[in-house]
């Protein structure tokens, strides 16, 4: 299996989401403390976002660009939510849910706050996608 979707490079294949410095992606990762798979590692590292595709109706963030990123909302809800650290929120608010990473296992899941939240804490939270590969493939219809 490709580490990448296939067709990712046609769907963002526009200047404005090539990375130009890797070692944003690192700095972050490391500031975040977790370890992260392959495809996810190697997505930040080819793409800057944030991205908007309207298949999964959520804008995914970048891991450091812009000021809403990756790590400064993983960083509110360590703060504010409790999330352990190997949560990664992914998104901006849409409906009051958000798309979350779980590093560990590379799960996606939609979490709401509206008791989803306290479910993906318990470990009762069915997972939306079963990796970021796969999460990919939906989010970029690829």
């Amino acid at each position: 299996m490709s580490i990448l979707p296939g067709r990712l490079d046609e769907v963002l294949g526009e200047e404005i989401y090539k990375r130009d410095d890797r070692n944003l992606v690192k700095d972050a990762l490391i500031r975040l403390g977790v370890d992260v798979s392959v495809t996810f590692q190697e997505f930040y590292n080819q793409y800057a976002g944030p991205f908007w595709e309207e298949h999964v109706p959520f804008e995914l963030l970048d891991i450091s660009d812009e000021e809403n990123n990756i790590e400064s909302y993983t960083l509110i809800s360590r703060k504010e939510h409790g999330f352990p650290k190997q949560y990664l929120v992914l998104s901006e608010m849409s409906a009051n849910a958000v798309l979350v990473l779980e590093t560990v296992t590379d799960k996606v899941y939609i979490v709401n706050f509206e008791g989803g939240d306290e479910m993906l804490l318990k470990g009762e939270l069915k997972e939306t996608w079963s990796s970021f590969f796969e999460f990919l493939k939906a989010y970029f219809n690829c």
